[in-house]
């Protein structure tokens, strides 16, 4: 195993920690575009989440040559450091839980954005429901067509 490959693969994690706090504030803006009623925001939170996901998508490819490299191919994150060189033990040990850390963040505030987003689709959901009982047509995809601007339309197809 060469050192300068473990440490790319270090630098790699902190990389992907990185990316995983870039995430979490994508999701906690987000959560506030839901509360705020403000699909512009939202589509553009959405947008930023995609462009990061190709990143992650690299990382992951850079992260499976590395571990190829240095023979860790199974090896789990929490088994790093059991095979990290003596002189990097500290900087493994900070590495991992940096990473770990920051992707607990990221599934606590990716489960608040996703539940923000299903209460509010069920409010939109009950509104509809209402103006139908009602004997109301309520507003269907056709009519809001011309109203919503061109970056929010989409055509959905089964």
């Amino acid at each position: 195993m060469g050192r300068s490959d473990f440490y790319a693969y270090l630098t790699l994690l902190q990389e992907l920690s990185a990316a995983l706090a870039d995430l979490t504030k994508i999701e906690q803006e987000k959560t506030q575009t839901v509360r705020n009623d403000d699909l512009g925001g939202l589509n553009e939170c959405m947008k930023q989440e995609q462009a990061l996901t190709m990143t992650l998508r690299g990382y992951e490819q850079k992260r499976m040559a590395l571990l190829h490299a240095l023979g860790l191919n199974g090896v789990p994150l929490n088994g790093l450091l059991s095979h990290a060189p003596e002189d990097c033990l500290d900087e493994t040990k900070r590495t991992v839980e940096e990473l770990r850390r920051q992707y607990s963040l990221f599934r606590g505030a990716s489960e608040v954005a996703r539940d923000t987003l299903e209460c509010n689709l069920h409010q939109i959901e009950k509104i509809l429901q209402k103006l139908h009982s009602n004997g109301k047509d309520g507003p269907g995809y056709q009519s809001q067509e011309s109203q919503l601007p061109s970056q929010l339309r989409t055509d959905f197809r089964a």
